[in-house]
């Protein structure tokens, strides 16, 4: 085994397992499949996106509360101790979004959404062993991001709740794997019916098509 390769826990075996099984399946009935993993670096590069998208939000608050208001507001960052303390249960809270999100779209429900860690890379993740539809694949992808993101980072904005603007800013940066692999999806020229699995083992999908 190559020295930057890692071990996969038994879990992960056993999901492997069920994959080739369901992967063997979808190919004998007529599908081809297309590979949409990425790598973990790439995944955090991914980070980017939610950076970008954090922007104009940043920006309205800045401008919109200017002067006295805004001192105030950056007095209260000293709080932000807070946010980070809260990052970690934000950070399970997302994976559990995603969970929730896919469960309502397979037949099992819950029964077919596992979660776990990638302890190489301190990555927390979540897979459905079911195939999805594109949207229902993108919409679980980018639900986190939606309600732990941008959300919080428009309440921030409204309210001039500079804690919820930076659990916002923060959330959607967090999320930007997720933005990543949904342009992935959306760059794919796969037919309306194809099948989207998610892999195994690795970060990312599997795209089946007839």
């Amino acid at each position: 085994m190559a020295s930057n390769e890692r071990v996969l826990t038994e879990a992960e075996q056993r999901r492997l397992e069920r994959y080739k099984i369901k992967s063997e399946e979808l190919e004998r009935e007529g599908y081809t499949k297309t590979d949409l993993t990425i790598s973990v670096v790439k995944a955090n590069i991914g980070a980017l996106y939610g950076l970008i998208m954090t922007v104009p939000f940043i920006a309205i608050y800045v401008l919109r509360y200017d002067g006295a208001d805004f001192g105030k507001s950056r007095i209260s960052a000293s709080s932000g101790l807070t946010v980070l303390a809260l990052l970690l249960l934000l950070t399970v809270v997302h994976e559990l979004i995603h969970g929730v999100t896919w469960s309502r779209f397979t037949k099992k429900g819950f029964k077919d959404i596992e979660f776990g860690v990638i302890w190489k890379y301190l990555t927390p993740y979540c897979t459905c062993s079911q195939p999805l539809t594109k949207w229902e694949y993108i919409t679980g992808a980018l639900m986190p991001g939606l309600l732990l993101g941008i959300v919080p980072c428009i309440i921030g904005c409204m309210a001039a709740d500079i804690l919820f603007l930076a659990a916002g800013v923060l959330m959607t940066i967090a999320a930007g794997g997720d933005i990543l692999i949904a342009k992935m999806i959306l760059g794919n020229k796969a037919s309306k019916k194809a099948l989207y699995l998610d892999h195994p083992t690795e970060i990312g999908l599997v795209v089946f098509q007839k």
